[in-house]
């Protein structure tokens, strides 16, 4: 499909000078056709104004949510080292010199005396400095156990957020993997401007031929659905219903302009008929007609579309993978940062259940009987709370002071409300890593899956190959393998983002956990691969090419159980 491309800027100024010569008036709808057109130009500019605005306020929101995330991350740590880690050493009663000597020789210390203090040049203060507090209750087994807790899950968090956030899914490495996934699924990656030309004719035929031969069956399976209803009985396909929820204008269009028009033109003598219309053509998108391994062209990237990948309007590349773009990350989610984004939801679910745990007893005693008697142990009740010191009892170190109600209720509700909800992003990820699906392949997949027999052509046909097209190969077996594949690391991908017929295929140049180049020449796959292109069928075998005939059953049979393409694939059309 030929088509002429016109520089921006003459368009733009033919464009000024046909609005001179010819400018635009509205005129009041009149019949219901004019109305219709109306209504529906409208909404397209509304949408077209909406997706402007949203791409524009995506700049805007990234770094303002990466702020607000670290704000809270400092908060929370801010409220454990200054609060909570004395508390459960129980040490938030020492606030003075004289308590600070009786703690130490409590536990057997012996304490120098004031003169010797003095002699030594030593000046104490009258009360203890949040520093040496905090040090205090380092000092203990207990405070020691819970500040390597938090550590650890704070340096996780940390890192993998910044990896989600700088971690760019184009680059060398998207295009080192694009190649490699293309010598697996046998389709020829075009390197020059010449080549890149003929690709995009050739992909865009195959798929226009596609559509036309869709189209042809639907407009079948339509004319048999209205002579059904005319004699009395409803029977409707299933595959129509599973193709009228979201439609491609673009394609639609291309698509309507390619078949004779099937509806009939209303006249005034003929409005009160009582003929029956026909029914309308659902409109198709391209990712309903290619393979699980059968590439697609990108007219927004002007590149080869690789099987399982998508063109992300913010960050303006095509993503291998892609899950969503999390505004939070200022970043799109996809192949190369998705193991940092599941590391971060999990790290984060645990963490804050962890802080409910230790501020669910001091939230409680916000405001109970406990808390009355302590500010009234230290004549709260006759003077006002600004001009008192009110001290922890020694007895219960998990009564807060009235300064320390607010940092411990703000610590609380952020824990309790962000971690449920943080845990149901996470669990809903563990199943699409176990299912092998991105989330738009989940809303794409969701009709697919009430269809007896449908399998997942992505999945790697058990949850450990799965997991292990994410982590990578596990090294060894039970929890401490996924505990060890989930620490912080550098190494990319070791699988491509596709298996071969429920196989990992093992990239041969990726970057391992010290950052070196590490090439591999094992390639785990299956021994047929076969790709549609044109009237004959590319075959790898054992890493030969040949060309056979696409009658040939036995070498087609596999790609044919495996069709069904994912309604995963992005609304790249051809126009």
């Amino acid at each position: 499909m030929a088509s002429t491309h016109t520089p921006l800027s003459s368009t733009a100024t033919r464009r000024k000078k046909s609005n001179k010569e010819h400018p635009t008036k509205f005129t009041i709808p009149k019949t219901h056709h004019q109305f219709k057109t109306c209504i529906g130009r409208l909404s397209l500019y509304c949408l077209n104004f909406a997706f402007n605005f949203a791409d524009k306020a995506m700049y805007l929101l990234g770094p303002v949510l990466i702020l607000l995330a670290l704000g809270i991350i400092g908060c929370l740590t801010y409220v454990y080292f200054r609060i909570v880690l004395p508390m459960l050493a129980g040490i938030n009663w020492v606030t003075s010199e004289e308590e600070w000597d009786g703690y130490w020789e409590e536990r057997g210390y012996v304490v120098a005396s004031r003169a010797q203090i003095e002699q030594l040049g030593k000046h104490g203060e009258a009360t203890v400095s949040t520093f040496y507090l905090i040090l205090l209750a380092l000092s203990t087994p207990k405070g020691m156990l819970h500040t390597t807790i938090v550590t650890f899950f704070l340096f996780n968090i940390i890192y993998n957020y910044y990896r989600c956030v700088t971690t760019s899914n184009s680059g060398p490495s998207y295009y080192a993997v694009v190649r490699e996934l293309a010598s697996v699924t046998g389709f020829q990656y075009p390197e020059t401007d010449e080549e890149l030309v003929q690709c995009r004719k050739d992909l865009e035929k195959k798929i226009m031929e596609k559509v036309n031969k869709r189209r042809r069956e639907l407009m079948g399976v339509t004319t048999n659905h209205a002579t059904a209803n005319t004699n009395g009985t409803s029977n409707l396909h299933r595959d129509e219903e599973s193709q009228d929820s979201t439609t491609s204008p673009l394609l639609a269009t291309s698509a309507i302009n390619t078949e004779p028009s099937t509806t009939t033109t209303t006249t005034p003598n003929n409005t009160n008929s009582d003929k029956p219309k026909p029914k309308q053509i659902p409109r198709i998108h391209n990712w309903q007609l290619l393979s699980p391994i059968e590439w697609s062209y990108c007219r927004y990237s002007s590149q080869p579309k690789p099987p399982r990948s998508h063109y992300d309007h913010v960050t303006k590349s095509l993503v291998l993978n892609q899950d969503h773009y999390c505004p939070w990350m200022f970043n799109c989610v996809g192949y190369f940062n998705y193991r940092y984004f599941f590391n971060f939801l999990w790290f984060v679910t645990i963490a804050l259940f962890y802080g409910i745990g230790v501020l669910v007893r001091p939230f409680m005693n916000l405001s109970g009987v406990e808390y009355r008697d302590q500010v009234r142990a230290s004549g709260g009740i006759s003077k006002s709370l600004k001009d008192i010191v009110v001290k922890h009892f020694k007895e219960n170190a998990y009564i807060p002071t009235p300064e320390e109600r607010s940092p411990v209720a703000f610590g609380f509700m952020i824990c309790l409300s962000v971690g449920l909800a943080v845990m149901c992003l996470a669990v809903f990820h563990t199943y699409l890593l176990f299912s092998a699906q991105t989330t738009i392949e989940f809303h794409g997949n969701f009709a697919k899956r009430r269809t007896v027999g449908w399998k997942n052509p992505y999945s790697a046909e058990t949850w450990r190959g799965n997991w292990e097209m994410v982590f990578g190969h596990r090294r060894s077996n039970g929890c401490m393998g996924v505990l060890v594949a989930m620490l912080p690391s550098r190494r990319e991908p070791e699988f491509l983002p596709i298996p071969i017929d429920g196989k990992l295929v093992r990239r041969k140049h990726r970057v391992d956990a010290s950052g070196a180049i590490c090439k591999e020449e094992v390639v785990e796959m299956a021994p047929l691969i076969t790709t549609p292109i044109g009237s004959l069928t590319t075959i790898n075998v054992e890493g030969t090419d040949m060309m056979m005939e696409p009658n040939d059953s036995n070498a087609t049979g596999r790609l044919k159980e495996r069709s069904g393409r994912n309604m995963s694939r992005d609304e790249e059309h051809i126009v």
